[in-house]
């Protein structure tokens, strides 16, 4: 049984203590997170302790596109020479001290998971991710994300893919 639960990010969720080694992952959870909520900038669901609602790791999701510029040439084949459309797996962090027990793969699959619901509301072709650094994007190349053209730290990952994993959608 998992020391965490993933709950949508409210008022009475502990965001203090977040350590995962990355500043600019732990400011956005103390500092900014708030104003991108009311603003409708990305929703951010946390693992917490139950006990005590501290976070120990979080993701937040936006809405986003991909130029078909930056698409590799085989995701390209087949579709209009346009932005396409994704969900943007905008943060992933994890408190150092649970590191390496399988929070950050349980966050990116409940990530996954909620994007594939989504999916059958609106359009999205793919999740994205913009890795903070070289480490984050091995760890999302190990779930099947690719390098898009522009940069080898804005990685994707195709909704066909996710529904190979999860089964297909609404199943």
């Amino acid at each position: 049984m998992a020391d965490w639960a993933i709950e949508r990010l409210d008022r009475s969720h502990d965001r203090s203590a977040l350590d995962c080694g990355r500043p600019p992952l732990d400011d956005f959870l103390r500092k900014l997170v708030s104003q991108y909520e009311k603003r409708n900038l990305g929703r951010t669901y946390v693992a917490v302790i139950p006990v005590t609602k501290r976070v120990v790791g979080y993701y937040t999701l936006a809405s986003g596109s991909v130029t078909f510029e930056n698409l590799p040439a085989e995701a390209s084949r087949k579709l209009p020479r346009h932005p396409v459309p994704v969900a943007l797996l905008a943060r992933l962090a994890v408190d150092r001290s649970m590191q390496g027990r399988g929070l950050g793969a349980a966050l990116l699959t409940d990530a996954l998971a909620r994007c594939l619901t989504l999916a059958e509301q609106i359009a999205i072709h793919a999740v994205a991710v913009d890795a903070i650094d070289e480490d984050a994007a091995a760890f999302y190349a190990k779930y099947g994300f690719v390098p898009l053209e522009d940069d080898p730290r804005h990685l994707y990952l195709p909704m066909a893919t996710i529904e190979q994993a999860f089964g297909p959608r609404g199943g």
